[in-house]
């Protein structure tokens, strides 16, 4: 196999966005079932689709790195940021597919509350990777799109703990505790993923402005 010796940058950079506009298609398709939960047998389907395309883009990005010798940013970052979006879509794909599984029901307002955050922090990272094209002139806009995202994260873990203690409170029945405080759970660790993401991207947006 060649090694491509010339930096390529839009070939990384678009590939990430790519990555990112379909985890943030992925939290759209969740936003809109929480919204009517009649449709889980349909979104279901939609977000394994979803999850498909996400994971072709992840394998692309992996060859990529293999037949390239010189990245625009550290090879580790890009592995790094490539894999923690795959998280989220990941994430995303599971909690769905729990929903469908265990049949629920509807949820709470809360946790369509939860959902609306990670759409937002999801948002936001397609934004932050339109503007890592352009570090050294983005850099600023890179740091408080981050920050934004940051701010997402905290937002979540207060609704999380607000929604957990609820949980406690109102359903007595073991399993179906079980059920949702898993649903729950697998959210919040999507919102997680999304400020390691923020994290990463700050780092680059530093190191290469």
């Amino acid at each position: 196999m060649l090694l491509s010796l010339k930096p390529r940058e839009d070939k990384f950079f678009t590939l990430l966005e790519q990555s990112a506009r379909i985890v943030h298609r992925g939290s759209t398709v969740f936003q809109s079932l929480m919204k009517d939960y009649q449709l889980l047998s349909v979104k279901m389907a939609e977000i394994t689709e979803v999850e498909h395309e996400g994971d072709d883009i992840t394998a692309n990005i992996s060859d990529q790195l293999n037949s390239t010798f010189i990245t625009p940013i550290d090879r580790e970052d890009i592995y790094t940021l490539s894999n923690r979006l795959d998280d989220i879509l990941d994430n995303i794909h599971g909690t769905i597919e729990r929903m469908h599984l265990y049949q629920t029901g509807e949820p709470s307002e809360d946790l369509v509350v939860l959902v609306d955050v990670l759409s937002e922090a999801t948002k936001l990272l397609v934004s932050a990777f339109e503007s890592m094209r352009n570090i050294r002139k983005e850099q600023e806009k890179i740091i408080e799109t981050c920050a934004r995202i940051k701010q997402c994260e905290s937002d979540g873990d207060r609704i999380y703990r607000r929604g957990m203690a609820k949980l406690f409170k109102e359903i007595n029945e073991p399993i179906e505790l079980i059920k949702w405080k898993e649903i729950w759970e697998r959210v919040e660790d999507a919102i997680d993923n999304c400020e390691h993401v923020a994290k990463i991207v700050k780092g680059v947006a530093l190191k290469n402005a």
